[in-house]
């Protein structure tokens, strides 16, 4: 499955950001706030700034995709540090399981458009 597959062959260690969005009673004004880091696996790819077309319509590519473990809730505006270069989660979706004959609501994987922040 893929969590092995990204655990013992290309999984690369990164650190991870949970981000969470605040709004303030007072403005409406909503402001990012990080959260404690942790580290993750994944497998990252760095792209050309185009447009994919998915299932989905149309999704912009980032600087970086990565593959997630669903486990490891990536999510929209999560930062990712890989090799000191900082990257925000712009969108995300999840991979339903293709390789499981028996059910069609299996999620394998999170893919992540990661963009470069520094």
């Amino acid at each position: 499955d893929f969590d092995s597959i990204l655990d013992s062959y290309s999984g690369r260690t990164i650190t991870r950001v949970p981000v969470t969005i605040t709004t303030s009673n007072v403005t409406g004004e909503e402001t990012l706030v990080d959260g404690t880091p942790d580290t993750v696996k994944c497998h990252v790819m760095k792209t050309g700034q185009t447009f994919d077309f998915k299932k989905m319509g149309f999704m912009e590519q980032g600087d970086a995709i990565g593959l997630f473990k669903i486990a490891d809730a990536i999510d929209v505006n999560h930062k990712v540090t890989i090799n000191s270069e900082v990257f925000r989660v712009r969108q995300k979706f999840d991979v339903p399981g293709v390789f499981t004959p028996t059910s069609t609501s299996t999620l394998v994987y999170t893919v992540a458009n990661l963009f470069l922040m520094t």
